[in-house]
């Protein structure tokens, strides 16, 4: 009975240790900062917010003057917060700017881990550009 016990107390306490869950922060979205929108100006072109922004999230084909750039972050176990950022054109030029429901990227995005957003690798235009090419597999060598 007292092997018995020395061998169940340790599992015992040492169990619940290792039954924790990791929750993942999750990303989804346009990441844009309140300098980029800052730059938007009535009269620019399509090419010239794409080149600040990126390409928008969601483009309604029902609605094709209006862009909708949505971002949103659910930092693991947390509640999720987002930011909304509407663009209206005519003719080819922005016309109008609703950033009621915008919130910086920057007070949104607080991870849980110690890493920062992987912003680099989303072409979002403005001062970063678009991310490296990716090696090829085998490190560049010849395939048979």
């Amino acid at each position: 009975m007292r092997n018995l016990l020395i061998l169940i107390l340790p599992a015992l306490l040492l169990g619940p240790a290792g039954c924790s869950v990791y929750k993942v922060d999750i990303q989804q979205g346009n990441t844009l900062e309140a300098r980029q929108v800052n730059e938007l100006e009535p009269g620019m072109s399509r090419e010239q917010v794409v080149y600040l922004l990126g390409t928008p999230l969601i483009q309604d084909p029902f609605h094709p003057d209006r862009w909708d750039y949505v971002y949103s972050f659910k930092p693991g176990g947390g509640e999720p917060e987002s930011q909304h950022l509407t663009l209206y054109f005519e003719n080819g030029q922005l016309a109008r700017i609703d950033s009621s429901a915008f919130v910086d990227f920057n007070k949104i995005y607080a991870p849980t881990g110690s890493g920062r957003a992987d912003t680099a690798s989303q072409s979002t235009g403005g001062d970063r550009g678009p991310a490296p090419p990716r090696p090829s597999p085998g490190g560049g060598l010849p395939m048979p």
